[in-house]
């Protein structure tokens, strides 16, 4: 086999792959017999058996367990992606007065769930582990860091986590590393709610990394 036609089919299987991935989480919406938030679709992703999947019977689900090979971040990266690709969308429901954020397959996801329609996205670089090229070898380990408190608080408000802050953010917050809010206002992309709702926790990573580092 040429290196060309090599470069072919290893193109398609990851296309495919993608695909497959990203058709199943859908499909997990589809059969859900109420909207879920992205905390909770992830555990019938995963097969996690809390009370909450056990009392409403999840467990008996097509999906349950179908991704159980994957992490929290990386679903929950993959979610963040199908959003932004229009193929699910975040809807606001109240129960009893309470609003809460769900997760609901979109008109261009159903289409492409049943084979209408060939979108573009890349799933891979949240199933992969990839270096992040834009940074050095010790920024890289306090963008997953702050990635990882990222996931913490979004998980807390049970959304996807690019409604916390993109991931350009954090890259910003890895290069110029500030340690008090006016820095952190000076950041493309954070603005008052963000200072106003997440910045001790975000502050508190960097400057548990920083002193850190300075002591090693």
């Amino acid at each position: 086999m040429s290196e060309s036609d090599s470069k072919k089919l290893i193109n398609n299987l990851l296309q495919n792959y993608e695909q497959t991935i990203a058709r199943l989480v859908l499909f997990s919406l589809t059969e859900l017999p109420f909207p879920l938030g992205v905390k909770k679709t992830i555990d019938v992703l995963k097969g996690n058996r809390s009370s909450y999947v056990l009392n409403n019977q999840l467990f008996k689900l097509h999906t349950f367990s179908i991704l159980t090979g994957f992490t929290r971040d990386q679903l929950s990266d993959i979610i963040d992606i199908l959003i932004n690709a229009g193929m699910m969308q975040v809807e606001d429901i109240k129960v009893e007065g309470d609003s809460y954020p769900v997760l609901k397959i979109s008109p261009e996801g159903l289409k492409f769930l049943n084979n209408q329609t060939n979108p573009e996205f890349v799933l891979l670089d949240a199933i992969m582990d990839k270096d992040i090229p834009d940074l050095s070898d010790d920024d890289q380990d306090l963008f997953y860091k702050l990635k990882l408190t990222r996931r913490q608080l979004a998980e807390e408000e049970d959304k996807p986590a690019f409604m916390i802050c993109k991931d350009f953010v954090l890259r910003n917050l890895c290069i110029h590393k500030p340690m008090e809010n006016d820095e952190l206002l000076a950041i493309k992309g954070i603005g008052p709610n963000f200072i106003e709702n997440y910045s001790k926790q975000f502050l508190y990573t960097i400057r548990q990394y920083v002193t850190r580092e300075k002591n090693a």
